[in-house]
């Protein structure tokens, strides 16, 4: 069965402190999509199709494998998904577990049942009981019990599974979500309720709170600037955050090639900037680097090199500086500031793109071109010479005749 090329990486952890580790050895995946898939560092607003493929959890993907075929711009992978391990060892069961290689296509193959209540196509299995985990479950951290008076509670707290629930309602200590007769606290709230630190915040610990937003709080997320009904809270910082932000954070730090030379830097905190790669303004949490004094949103990270619009017949080209041409933008035909990045065109010197313009949804096709040929230009004729041409829609050669009016 084919697998994508891609080198499969060895890894050795060695402790003695008695805890339960993962397997050392990583493995890729029978490829999980008809077509070839490609790496990316870009910030994605989506679903894994390996873990979250029955799920309706969506969240950013910091990079990861996709499929860079026109119509399957929605296919992406998580890193980790993508090369998982072949064996792990995991609190939530006491044999070793196998990984589950589902057969192609992905979403024909059988369907297994995770100890969460979730389907899945991927993940593990016990092979000596019928203990399942699909692969979100299986980078759970979380114990099987939690202690006496966790959470202001007198009674020990035991994991479950999502198909106990249905005798009764009562609601999630730590999120407010209705759940079964039991008091209960979410596997995914455990980790941050009542209070947990963060890597973008590390100075103090953020305060899991729900309801209306203090009057002294920032009312939206500060890395994402959404609003929330759910959020975690630094009282001392006024720092607050999103709860999809809490559970999957940022990197603090990013290594993008083509984007910049030197490492990128998470700065989280309100701040007023120009982004150097798209020219427009941004508020809040940017990535940085400080000695070239380069600052970029987390979205025009790994911008796509050259692409296909549908408003120019070429393919053009991301540049980081466009000059000091005074140019119009071909999308929404606003002056390009040349000190920032935007697109051009090889073959037209008069075409410009804001690079936001160019890679909307609405415009690109989502498609990578580079590396790959452009199709050669065929002409609709064949000169004969200064009066003739042979034409694909006629047999016969055409005269040119000019006609003098009056």
């Amino acid at each position: 069965m084919e697998v994508n090329k891609i080198t499969v990486e060895k890894e050795k952890s060695h402790h003695d402190d008695g805890r339960k580790q993962i397997s050392m050895e990583r493995v890729e995946l029978p490829q999980l999509h008809e077509h070839p898939l490609i790496p990316f560092n870009r910030f994605v607003l989506t679903q894994c199709k390996a873990c979250n493929l029955l799920s309706d959890d969506y969240g950013y993907i910091y990079g990861g494998y996709r499929c860079n075929e026109l119509g399957c711009e929605e296919i992406m992978f998580h890193k980790e998904c993508f090369k998982p391990l072949k064996e792990i060892n995991h609190s939530f069961h006491p044999n070793l577990l196998k990984l589950i290689i589902p057969t192609l296509p992905l979403h024909n193959s059988q369907s297994h049942t995770c100890f969460c209540g979730y389907s899945f196509k991927a993940g593990y299995c016990c092979k000596i009981c019928d203990f399942k985990l699909d692969l979100k479950c299986a980078r759970r951290s979380n114990t099987r019990a939690l202690p006496v008076n966790s959470y202001g509670h007198e009674h020990l707290f035991k994991i479950v599974s999502e198909s106990y629930r249905g005798r009764g309602e009562k609601i999630c200590k730590a999120c407010g979500y209705q759940e079964c007769d039991q008091y209960v606290t979410h596997v995914d709230c455990v980790d941050f309720f009542p209070e947990a630190y963060h890597t973008s915040h590390p100075q103090h610990p953020l305060k899991s709170r729900r309801g209306q937003v203090p009057d002294y709080a920032y009312k939206k997320c500060l890395l994402c600037e959404k609003g929330f009904r759910q959020f975690h809270l630094c009282d001392v910082c006024n720092y607050s955050i999103c709860s999809a932000y809490m559970r999957n954070p940022p990197p603090l730090n990013i290594q993008c090639l083509k984007t910049h030379e030197h490492q990128l830097h998470l700065f989280s905190r309100l701040i007023d900037f120009t982004c150097n790669a798209c020219g427009t303004q941004g508020s809040r949490s940017p990535y940085l680097c400080l000695p070239c004094n380069f600052i970029i949103h987390r979205e025009c990270i790994d911008l796509p090199r050259v692409i296909s619009i549908n408003r120019h017949d070429h393919r053009i080209s991301y540049t980081p500086h466009l000059g000091h041409r005074k140019l119009k933008c071909r999308v929404c035909r606003k002056e390009v500031d040349g000190f920032y990045g935007a697109y051009t065109c090889s073959k037209c010197p008069s075409f410009a793109a804001h690079a936001r313009c160019a890679t909307r949804r609405d415009v690109w096709d989502m498609v990578e071109r580079e590396g790959t040929p452009e199709e050669e230009e065929i002409a609709p004729y064949e000169v004969i010479d200064d009066n003739n041409i042979r034409h694909f829609s006629h047999t016969i050669i055409i005269t040119y005749k000019s006609t003098r009016m009056g």
